[in-house]
C-alpha cells in the first residue's frame, strides 16, 4: 500500500463514529480473509445500492434460510438480526446496541439470545407458529402465567453455552432444585422466552432443537402465583413442538438441568 492511500486512510478512519469502528473492522477482517475475494463484489454490489429508510424495508415471505450461517458468534447475531426482521418487520443492529466485547464476537461455542422491548412470552409462542413449528403444548395455567412473562421495558441480549444440553454441571449428578440454582450466587439462568429464542435460532442454522432427546430445561426464575411452581421446557420430537411444563420448586432430577446466561448491556445512549 503507498504512503499516499495509507493516509487517505488513516485521514477517512478518524472521522468513522466510534460506535461503527466495530463494522469497519468486521469488513477489514473480511476483506483481508481467504474469503475476501467472495466478500469484494458482495460489498461494492451493497455501496451502489440506493439508500432506502429503514421503515421501507421489504416484507419477507417465508422464514429466513439460515442454513449457510458461519460458525462464529458475529455470524450468529447477523442470522438473529434477520430472524428478527421476519418475526417483527423491524430491522436491528445488535453490535450498535449492545456493548459486545470483540473476544466474543469470534467464539464458536455460544448463543446470542435477543429480547425485544415488550417482548412476551406469548410472542415467544406465536414466533414459533409463524416459523412452521406446531404450537407448543402449555401446561395449565400457561405461559402467561409465570414471573417474566411480560416483555421488558428495554431491550436484552445475552448468551449461552451453544449445546442441545443444558449446562452439564446441572445435570445427574450435579442436578440441583430450581431453589438451589437460585441460591448460586453471580449467575442468571435462561429463562422461558429466552429457550424459546434460542431454540428457534438453534433449529435455523443447525436443524437440530434444543432439549430434543432426555433433557429438560429448568426456568428457575419463572415461577408461578402462590406455592412457586417452577416453569421448565423441552422439545417433544414425537409431536413436532415445544412443551412448558412446570414443577416443584425444591424438586431435584438427573435429566432436567439449567442453562447460564449471560447478560451484555446496552451502549450507553450518546
Amino acid at each position: 500500500m503507498s504512503k499516499d492511500m495509507l493516509g487517505s486512510l488513516v485521514r477517512v478512519l478518524v472521522t468513522v463514529p466510534e460506535h461503527r469502528l466495530g463494522l469497519v473492522k468486521d469488513v477489514a477482517h473480511k476483506l483481508s480473509s481467504r474469503d475476501g475475494d467472495e466478500w469484494e463484489p458482495l460489498l461494492k454490489e451493497c455501496l451502489r445500492k440506493e439508500r432506502k429508510p429503514v421503515s421501507s424495508a421489504e416484507p419477507v415471505e417465508g422464514p429466513p434460510d439460515l442454513r449457510n450461517t458461519g460458525q462464529t458468534f458475529g455470524d450468529w447475531l447477523v442470522a438473529r438480526e434477520k430472524l428478527h426482521l421476519f418475526l417483527t418487520g423491524e430491522t436491528v443492529v445488535l453490535r450498535d446496541m449492545f456493548a459486545i466485547p470483540d473476544e466474543l464476537l469470534s467464539r464458536t461455542d455460544i448463543i446470542p439470545v435477543f429480547r425485544p422491548a415488550g417482548a412476551t412470552n406469548r410472542m415467544a409462542m406465536n414466533w414459533q407458529t409463524k416459523l412452521g413449528m406446531n404450537s407448543a403444548y402449555e401446561e395449565s395455567p400457561g405461559v402467561d402465567e409465570y414471573k417474566n412473562a411480560g416483555g421488558p421495558e428495554q431491550p436484552e441480549l445475552s448468551y449461552i453455552s451453544r449445546s442441545v444440553r443444558p449446562d452439564e454441571d446441572t445435570l445427574g449428578k450435579n442436578a440441583r432444585s430450581p431453589d438451589q440454582l437460585i441460591a448460586i450466587k453471580g449467575k442468571k439462568w435462561l429463562n422461558l422466552y429466552g429457550w424459546s429464542d434460542a431454540n428457534n435460532l438453534h433449529f435455523l442454522i443447525t436443524g437440530e432443537y434444543l432439549d430434543s432427546g432426555d433433557t429438560w430445561t429448568w426456568f428457575p426464575e419463572d415461577r408461578l402465583q402462590g406455592d412457586g411452581e417452577v416453569a421448565c421446557g423441552r422439545w417433544y420430537s414425537g409431536n413436532a413442538q415445544a412443551g412448558f411444563c412446570w414443577g416443584r420448586r425444591r424438586s431435584c432430577r438427573p435429566s432436567i438441568g439449567a442453562r447460564v446466561a449471560i447478560p451484555i448491556p446496552l451502549k450507553p445512549r450518546s
